[in-house]
């Protein structure tokens, strides 16, 4: 009689949880501990969606925080075994993991058409259309201005967009992809193509697994830090920390930036998430700096066709040991950048605010600021997450403080009675106070010119259009660029790159309302042209570290805001 194999032990909560305990637990006997915690789970079955996005979790703990290279890559094999026994849970259980990125789920959301290209190009077969919301552009009229004229009838005769879809793309392709190939075809700018694909409110679904998933791994480490003593939860002294200067980015070929841009998108997209540097990110100009205990933080500028004129949003990639761990970005302008830092949950309880100092160092030294601020949707308000995981305090460590001055004493009180009082959690009453006003992290004084707000002056500039040109806008760039260009001694633009005559037309705007722009010197008129063509190059940290060092400008953009009407006849035209 053959014997029977006996079943195969379902993995519990409580395997986890143990698990989750020994991985955050370091020295004397942990190595141990985690090695019986991952041997037990290894061998059992994972087929319940929450116990396995709670295991799946616990090994990417494990991979960012290892404490020897053997246990790095027994968690990297756990991990590959558990993602490869995900797209076979029955439909039920994937769809209860929709949203977690784990392989084999999936998630609905709309998208850029430059996301939904990307997904077309590099991972085929990842993402498709679902549906389309009724409050969005009939389809047919999109359609009708790529399709042949021949064709006009398809488009009049159809009833609904994806019956439509399905008889115009033919059998060898998607609809996502007939409809980005379409709308790619179409005679207009790449801002207007993007309007008409956002219009249609197309839901795509988007299918982790595959190469989509690869990339969201990130590039795990040869050679892993190691953690051998217990975690930083906090730092003594951060500002010390943000002080020194970063060792320079590291040296990328072509194929490397394109690599991490596929990485953040991938790691972004199957969690229903995008960003407008990963949307739009200026290929050369993207940045890696390697730091210390595994870390590394890719840096995203924007496309310079897609930068704002003043201060420009540049997003960040933060690894650990080559895994994903967060992201966020920045919007440095002057010497104040606004920010803040989304931990990806399965990393939460590590060395998130060294992580966030690392991140703050880099920002600092790459764009030349001393001003940090975060707005209250980072630690709070309109974000029950964010209130409940007590996001204040993580900021608030590192030396963050509520602009607000009644605030700020609430803090203080707040954070006396965490020190002394043991178990103590501030009630979320007391949270959604603090959360009523922006933080502010000073890291060196700065003065009211230093913290002009981009806003403010785009506001000027607006209002001035208005008053002084009946809201000619044409008028008023051709007066604004004559100005400049006089004033400056910017006359022969000709041999300029595009990228960089654009950003000195959107720049002179405001630098023509300068009231003292004709009594500069010769070397601060020569310094303003250079910062004004270098908010055009393909890396614009330049630009922002030129621009915190222009004291003339940034007194001429103070006066600028406080000026009481910035469009009366005390503007120069």
């Amino acid at each position: 009689m053959a014997r029977r194999t006996p079943p195969t032990r379902r993995l519990s909560s409580a395997d986890v949880r143990a698990l989750r305990q020994a991985a955050s637990r370091f020295g004397g006997d942990a190595p141990a501990r985690k090695a019986e915690a991952l041997g037990k789970t290894s061998a059992r079955l994972v087929d319940r969606p929450r116990v396995l996005l709670e295991y799946r979790d616990a090994l990417q703990f494990m991979l960012a925080y290892p404490e020897s290279p053997g246990l790095y890559r027994a968690a990297a094999r756990a991990l590959a075994r558990v993602d490869a026994m995900a797209p076979a849970l029955p439909a039920g259980a994937r769809r209860a993991l929709s949203g977690s990125g784990v392989p084999g789920s999936d998630v609905t959301a709309t998208l850029t058409l430059d996301i939904a290209r990307w997904l077309v190009r590099q991972h085929r077969g990842a993402a498709e259309i679902d549906s389309f919301d009724a409050r969005g552009r009939p389809l047919a009229d999109v359609l009708s201005l790529a399709l042949p004229s021949i064709e006009a009838e398809l488009a009049a005769s159809a009833t609904a967009s994806l019956a439509l879809l399905d008889d115009a793309k033919g059998s060898a392709t998607s609809r996502l992809a007939f409809l980005v190939e379409s709308i790619d075809t179409i005679k207009a700018s790449p801002a207007v193509r993007g309007h008409l694909f956002d219009s249609l409110a197309a839901y795509v679904t988007v299918r982790a697994g595959g190469t989509l998933s690869r990339a969201a791994v990130g590039r795990l480490a040869t050679a892993p830090f190691c953690h051998v003593a217990p975690l930083e939860k906090t730092l003594a002294e951060p500002r010390v920390l943000m002080d020194e200067p970063p060792p320079s980015p590291l040296p990328l070929t072509a194929r490397q930036r394109s690599a991490l841009i596929d990485t953040a998108r991938a790691t972004l997209s199957v969690l229903a998430r995008e960003t407008d540097p990963l949307t739009w990110p200026s290929r050369d100009g993207i940045a890696l700096y390697e730091l210390a205990r595994g870390t590394s933080i890719a840096l995203y500028p924007m496309h310079p066709a897609r930068r704002f004129a003043l201060d420009s949003h540049t997003g960040y990639l933060l690894m650990k040991n080559g895994v994903p761990v967060g992201y966020g970005g920045g919007w440095p302008f002057l010497a104040t950048c606004r920010t803040g830092i989304n931990v990806f949950p399965a990393f939460r309880g590590g060395e998130s605010s060294w992580l966030f100092a690392q991140v703050l160092r880099v920002y600092r030294h790459h764009f030349g600021v001393s001003r940090f601020l975060v707005e209250p949707y980072q630690f709070g308000a309109g974000n029950r997450e964010g209130l409940l995981s007590g996001a204040f305090w993580m900021y608030y460590r590192l030396g963050f403080r509520p602009v607000d001055r009644a605030l700020r004493k609430t803090a203080a009180a707040e954070f006396e009675r965490i020190g002394k009082i043991s178990g103590y959690r501030s009630p979320l009453s007391a949270m959604r106070a603090l959360a009523e006003s922006d933080i502010a992290l000073d890291l060196a004084p700065i003065d009211a010119a230093m913290q002009v707000d981009a806003g403010a002056l785009s506001l000027a500039v607006s209002h001035h259009v208005a008053h002084r040109h009946g809201g000619d806008r044409r008028a008023a760039e051709s007066a604004a660029m004559k100005r400049a260009a006089d004033a400056l001694g910017a006359g022969d633009r000709g041999g300029w790159p595009a990228a960089e005559a654009r950003a000195f037309r959107s720049l002179a705007q405001v630098v023509a309302l300068v009231p003292d722009l004709d009594r500069w010197t010769a070397a601060e008129r020569a310094a303003c042209v250079a910062l004004m063509r270098a908010k055009g190059a393909a890396d614009d940290a330049p630009y922002f570290r030129a621009l915190a060092a222009h004291r003339r400008l940034a007194e001429g953009m103070l006066a600028i805001v406080r000026r009481r009407s910035p469009a009366t006849r005390q503007c120069p035209r």
